[in-house]
Parts: structure tokens; C-alpha cells; sequence
């Protein structure tokens, strides 16, 4: 019994005794580490661009600033409400998140909708009134918005947006919406009408939600 005791005492550590089994575990672990690293990477959202404040008009009139979302993600879309196809399947789109976004808690506390005309003759505050009701859009997170020529000229003008008037009235524009961070930086772009995928759309506003 007692030299037992006197080998067992004489035994070198136990890292040393398995010092390579270790290594290996040591190595699994940063590896699986450095892989798990890249894979939240990979899913991150980058930023495209920050974006400055912006000043338009709601429809009661009064004065609606970009800064004042600012800590909520804003999906943005650009509208004619004379537009026959495109901006009314976005619109249509837009009101399914809308309750979607409901019914997980997001909508109006987490995420806000902001349309904006480029077409403010004819899109008065009547007008717009009656196409949110059309789409049954809750304006409790969803602004309509408008302003003068030049001021929305300049607000397309930062989102990259093209917009050609042509003599019948109508609007030849680029098809893209927006996702703008709690932050306002510019994150995400999507299309509109046909090329849009409201769950794809719907996914990034959730995942941006989390940040």
C-alpha cells in the first residue's frame, strides 16, 4: 500500500500526462470559436451610408424631422399615389407587414413606415389620407409625408433615387425602398412592386429591430 502511494505521488500533472489531448481541445475550441465569429459576421447588415435629418410635412400639417424616429428602424418608401402598378403593390406589401409587425410587438414601438410623394401637386393631404385608408394603414406608425418640389427633390437626391416627370403627369422612378437603423444610418435596400419581398423585407426590419 505504501509504495503505492509512493508511485502515485511520483506521477507527472495531469496536463502533462495528456498535454496533446488538451492542444487538440484547445485548438477545437478557438476554431469553433473563430467559425461561430464569422458566422455572425456573415449576418450582420452593413452600413451603406449615414443619413441627414430631413424636415417634411405630415398629413395634419404639421412638421415631421427625420431625427424624431431617430431610435426606431424606418422602413421608407417613394410614392405617386396616380401610379397605376408599382407604388400601390408596394403600398399593398407594406400595409401585410404592417400586421405582421402588430403581431409581434414591433409596429409603431420598434419599427415606423415612412411614405413620401414626389408628386405634391396633386398629392394634397385629402389625397393621401384616402390612400392610406385605402390600404388600411395604421398611422400610428406610418407616416405620409410631403413637402415642396424642392425640398423633396433634395430628399431623393440622398436616398438615390431618380425621379423623371413626364408630360402626361406621370413619374418615371427608380424602384427602391428603404431600411434606415435606430441610428439613421441607410442599411438596407430593397425593390418595389414585383421585385419586392416583403418577408425578406420583413426579416431585415426584425433583425435591425434587435440591435
Amino acid at each position: 500500500m505504501q509504495q503505492d502511494r509512493v508511485q502515485t505521488a511520483g506521477q507527472p500533472p495531469f496536463w502533462r500526462r495528456h498535454w496533446l489531448a488538451l492542444l487538440v481541445g484547445l485548438i477545437g475550441l478557438a476554431a469553433a470559436g473563430s467559425l461561430l465569429f464569422a458566422y455572425w459576421q456573415s449576418k450582420q447588415i452593413p452600413v451603406i451610408k449615414r443619413m441627414d435629418d430631413f424636415t417634411l410635412e405630415k398629413l395634419d400639417g404639421t412638421p415631421f424631422h427625420l431625427r424624431d424616429t431617430d431610435g426606431k428602424v424606418r422602413l421608407v418608401s417613394f410614392i405617386f399615389t396616380h401610379c397605376p402598378d408599382v407604388c400601390p403593390a408596394t403600398t399593398f406589401y407594406m400595409a401585410k407587414m404592417q400586421e405582421e409587425l402588430k403581431a409581434k410587438g414591433l409596429y409603431g414601438k420598434d419599427v415606423v413606415f415612412l411614405t413620401i410623394t414626389f408628386d405634391p401637386e396633386r398629392d394634397t393631404p385629402e389625397v393621401l389620407q384616402k390612400y392610406a385608408e385605402q390600404f388600411h394603414a395604421d398611422q400610428s406608425g406610418w407616416y405620409f409625408l410631403r413637402g415642396d418640389e424642392a425640398t423633396v427633390a433634395q430628399v431623393t437626391k440622398a436616398f438615390g433615387i431618380g425621379v423623371l416627370k413626364q408630360p402626361d403627369g406621370s413619374y418615371l422612378h427608380t424602384m427602391r425602398t428603404f431600411i434606415l437603423d435606430k441610428e439613421r444610418n441607410l442599411r438596407v435596400m430593397h425593390g418595389m412592386g414585383a421585385e419586392m419581398d416583403p418577408d425578406a423585407v420583413t426579416r431585415d426590419l426584425e433583425q435591425l429591430a434587435d440591435e
